[in-house]
């Protein structure tokens, strides 16, 4: 990439160099695999660690018309790095050019562009790297200079490789982040196994909504155990409900026996439960994550071949105002509400996300509530740049906890980097443009904050 990527002032490359591209990385949401971080195989070769997980890159490849065999398939490796190639030299203004040409600067030394023409040849040179320093995933983190991962587990998991992992002399620590979405899937055809699975884990016979909680504070009371500073949501539908616990305990016992359960009983059910989860949390110091708005598996037919999590999920439009305010306010009656950080998939929501954080302050705790950062199909420089605005706008910037990666691929960290950059150049123009002071100590405290010291101090771990 060229010189100073994306910093176009001088004092954006200043920023840039002083407090930003040496920083430690605090990744605290990802879909990374403690199991594969724990083994630490070195990887086979670069379509391995690039093609495998990566949905971004699906998504983009069937666009352009690439058969189905070369990117879930079980086709060459060489083949589908080819097909990569060749989608990739065309995909102007997207940040997928950007990550994959960062990353082969990054971890491979690569300064070539990739395309079609060279692609055999970058293919043959990365795994020649990979074989000769036997790269693996222990090598890749702190190679970027992580201090903290933090991954998404269910509660059923019994946490055996973060375990495992805690007792390893690792220049970074990885912990689990507690994920009960599949206790809200009433509807779904296993939902009674999925119970019965969670029964085991919690040691806790489950056949009433009071059961339920019991079951899962006892999973809270292990992951925290086990060190877990989080806990994930992924809202894919937001309604003001009114219920009680006798008519939550009587939707459970449907979902129990089988019997069909409405969509405003689902909500019910899950504005209820999820008001209980708030305030152990709380208790638990924890920071609970809510992700809004994924509409997925939209492919009935693709979903059946390639399963979840695939390509094939959009951003949902529904208003979120009303039901959000309604449910913060309902954690806030418990008298116990946690840290929260609230993400959307679209972003017409920015405004209600960078606002509504500010009627919930709370005294000591800069951003107690936070509008996280942009997530899935706002993760490029457009979204970053609107962000920015929007909490500039509305509230704290400077309190802002910053980038995550919301990946699977141990390669991705360059996004951090790319978020920097963008962040600097953010910065920097308001500076040149006389909209800031030129103050170096004021500024280089906004950015490191931003980079990693604000999520330190919101997880409060050193």
């Amino acid at each position: 990439m060229i010189e100073n990527f994306i910093l176009k002032s001088d004092t954006a490359v200043s920023l840039y160099e002083k407090y930003a591209k040496n920083a430690p990385v605090y990744d605290y949401h990802c879909h990374l695999s403690a199991k594969e971080i724990y083994e630490d195989k070195p990887f086979d070769n670069i379509s391995s660690i690039w093609l495998d997980h990566d949905h971004y890159k699906w998504r983009a490849m069937r666009f352009a018309g690439v058969s189905e065999d070369l990117v879930t398939g079980d086709s060459d490796s060489l083949d589908k790095f080819n097909a990569w190639a060749r989608v990739c030299g065309r995909l102007i203004g997207s940040p997928l050019y950007h990550w994959a040409n960062m990353e082969l600067e990054a971890y491979f030394g690569i300064e070539d562009i990739l395309n079609e023409d060279n692609s055999t040849e970058i293919y043959n040179y990365c795994n020649k790297v990979i074989k000769s320093e036997s790269l693996s995933p222990v090598k890749m983190i702190e190679a970027s200079n992580v201090k903290l991962i933090c991954t998404t587990d269910d509660p059923i998991d019994d946490l055996e490789y973060h375990k495992k992992l805690a007792k390893k002399d690792l220049s970074f620590k990885v912990l689990p982040t507690f994920r009960p979405d599949k206790v809200f899937k009433l509807a779904d055809s296993g939902y009674k196994d999925y119970i019965s699975s969670l029964e085991k884990a919690a040691g806790i016979k489950i056949d009433s909504f009071a059961s339920l909680k019991n079951a899962l504070k006892n999973r809270v009371d292990y992951f925290a155990e086990v060190g877990c500073l989080l806990s994930d949501h992924s809202l894919e539908s937001l309604e003001s409900t009114t219920q009680t616990e006798d008519e939550v305990d009587g939707i459970f016992q449907k979902a129990l026996s089988g019997e069909a359960v409405s969509a405003e009983e689902g909500e019910k059910f899950k504005n209820l439960t999820l008001i209980f989860l708030s305030h152990a949390y709380s208790q638990k110091n924890w920071v609970m994550q809510i992700h809004i708005g994924a509409l997925r598996n939209n492919n009935e037919k693709m979903f059946e071949k390639t399963g979840p999590d695939s390509g094939f999920d959009v951003m949902n439009d529904f208003p979120v105002a009303l039901p959000l305010s309604d449910m913060l306010k309902s954690f806030n009656r418990c008298g116990a509400m946690p840290k929260i950080v609230l993400y959307t998939l679209n972003d017409k929501d920015n405004l209600v996300l960078s606002t509504l954080p500010h009627c919930f302050s709370e005294e000591g705790t800069p951003g107690k509530i936070q509008f996280g950062a942009p997530w899935w199909f706002n993760d490029h420089k457009d979204g970053f740049y609107k962000h920015f605005t929007s909490l500039g706008n509305q509230g704290m910037l400077a309190d802002f906890i910053g980038m995550l990666t919301d990946s699977r691929s141990f390669l991705s960290y360059v996004r951090h980097d790319y978020f920097r950059r963008i962040l600097c150049d953010f910065v920097g123009n308001l500076v040149e443009e006389g909209e800031f002071e030129d103050n170096d100590k004021i500024l280089g405290q906004i950015v490191e904050g931003i980079c990693y010291k604000n999520i330190k101090n919101y997880l409060g771990v050193e």
